[in-house]
């Protein structure tokens, strides 16, 4: 008897290669499931601004420069953190001595000259908690107007001259030979100075004056005079103020009306701009309109309007804030979000506590300080060096959990191929398990060969300067 037999022909897999190279930033507007693999729920510490995973933010030693000799910004003598920071421009006979003030978490005062030979930090005294600061010509002297619990004051190099003890400011600005500012017994009412004279708050039509607001938009936190108007920040809004020298002559324009908070300290003078940062994202303010940036990360940014703090420097806004987002730091800021206004793009930096920055832009120096508390205590200048001070960052780059082909495919990852200039690491989630291969210098096959649904990869890297740039998958697709 002849028997006849059917065979079974086997289709073979298709097998697909996955390009995760050209490395995006972080996004979290988009579910994961639908975001290119090319972007990321959660990255930082790592640069991208080219594609590649290249070293990120850190902070590393400032130099001032002054007669062909270098000198090291550092706190010397001194040990407490600072808080603030505020600048001002002293001349004296035929020299110019470019000021930075530190206010410190021990209550002093420091002085620091930017265009001196062996500069240090000396300590001016302690006047009380520092509410706020401007810089001031004063019966014809450069200082700085400062404010504080116990009264207003006038700095002129290490001398403090106190001008009233009754007016206390929580916020100070200098418009139109006036200083305008708000009672810190309150802050719903706006007071302003007689010309010249910061010491004469007397309301009279020939000297100062004030103008009370209601409620509706909270207090108010912060002046800012910007292209020749008077700005009012209150918590949840912002005023024109169209002011004269006739303090009879003010119009008031309601600009912005919000039911988030605005952040106080981070509303930054950004050139032909405004920032700051509200409990509902990232503004840009151009004097007329608000516009938000940084919507990629908005769902990030945690409640801390309290620590949240930013300046402006070299066109890009630097903003410390506290993301939701793994962190070893348990309260307070945690990382650094640099927003650059001509790309339009940013950078994270995170698991670190700046307490304060200071733009610095003159002949002998240039670039943004930071007094630093973790990873460790540090005053320096941001740069890319992916370490703050000696101490590396721990950098991550996440893909989202996503799947490849159809959704009825059964998958399998044969290999991924990584190229890496310095130690890091490869995370590779199949399912919800994860395993982990280290990488070493250049090009490294790793054969995985296990079947998923759903996929997730995550290089990461505890040098200070590691680079990866190329990272690509190799996936056989079974039952298309």
């Amino acid at each position: 008897m002849i028997r006849s037999y059917r065979t079974t022909q086997v289709t073979p897999p298709k097998r697909r290669r996955y390009e995760l190279s050209r490395f995006e930033g972080v996004n979290t507007t988009v579910a994961e499931e639908k975001l290119p693999m090319r972007y990321s729920p959660k990255s930082y510490n790592f640069s991208l601004g080219k594609g590649v995973l290249a070293p990120g933010v850190g902070v590393g030693k400032g130099y001032i420069r002054k007669n062909g000799t270098s000198y090291q910004i550092k706190k010397r003598s001194t040990t407490p953190r600072f808080l603030k920071f505020y600048r001002y421009t002293m001349h004296n006979l035929t020299e110019r001595s470019e000021k930075l003030v530190a206010y410190g978490a021990d209550g002093g005062l420091y002085d620091y000259t930017l265009n001196a030979q062996y500069p240090s930090f000396g300590l001016i005294g302690s006047y009380g908690r520092v509410l706020s600061a401007s810089p001031y010509v004063y019966n014809g002297s450069e200082g700085l107007l400062v404010s504080t619990e116990y009264g207003l004051y006038f700095l002129r190099d290490y001398v403090m001259t106190r001008l009233s003890f009754s007016e206390i400011f929580t916020s100070m600005c200098v418009h139109n030979d006036r200083v305008y500012a708000t009672l810190f017994l309150d802050e719903y009412k706006l007071c302003y100075s007689d010309d010249f004279d910061p010491s004469n708050w007397n309301v009279s039509l020939g000297e100062g004056g004030y103008i009370s607001f209601g409620t509706e938009m909270g207090k108010i936190i912060a002046l800012r005079s910007f292209g020749g108007m008077l700005y009012v920040f209150f918590e949840h809004g912002i005023v024109r103020l169209t002011a004269y020298n006739d303090q009879t002559e003010f119009r008031v324009n309601k600009l912005y009306l919000s039911v988030g908070t605005i952040c106080k300290d981070t509303i930054a003078d950004c050139g032909d701009r405004l920032m700051f940062r509200s409990s509902e994202g990232v503004f840009v303010f151009d004097g007329v309109s608000v516009t938000k940036v940084l919507s990629e990360i908005e769902e990030l940014f945690g409640d801390d309007r309290d620590s949240a703090h930013a300046v402006f420097h070299g066109g890009k806004y630097y903003l410390a804030c506290s993301l939701a987002m793994d962190s070893v730091i348990a309260s307070g800021t945690n990382s650094l979000v640099i927003y650059d206004l001509w790309k339009k793009s940013f950078e994270i930096a995170h698991d670190l506590t700046i307490s304060a920055m200071a733009p610095l832009d003159v002949e002998t120096v240039g670039g943004v300080l930071a007094d630093v508390s973790y990873p460790e205590d540090f005053l320096g200048l941001i740069d890319s060096s992916g370490q703050i001070g000696s101490t590396a960052t721990h950098k991550l780059w996440t893909s989202p959990l996503v799947t490849t082909g159809s959704e009825t495919d059964r998958k399998l990852l044969r290999e991924v191929r990584v190229r890496s200039d310095g130690a890091a690491t490869l995370g590779v989630e199949l399912d919800g398990v994860v395993k982990t291969y280290a990488l070493s210098q250049g090009l490294n096959k790793i054969r995985v060969m296990r079947s998923f649904d759903k996929l997730r990869f995550t290089l990461s890297s505890d040098e200070a300067s590691p680079r990866i740039t190329e990272t690509e998958i190799t996936v056989d697709h079974f039952g298309e």
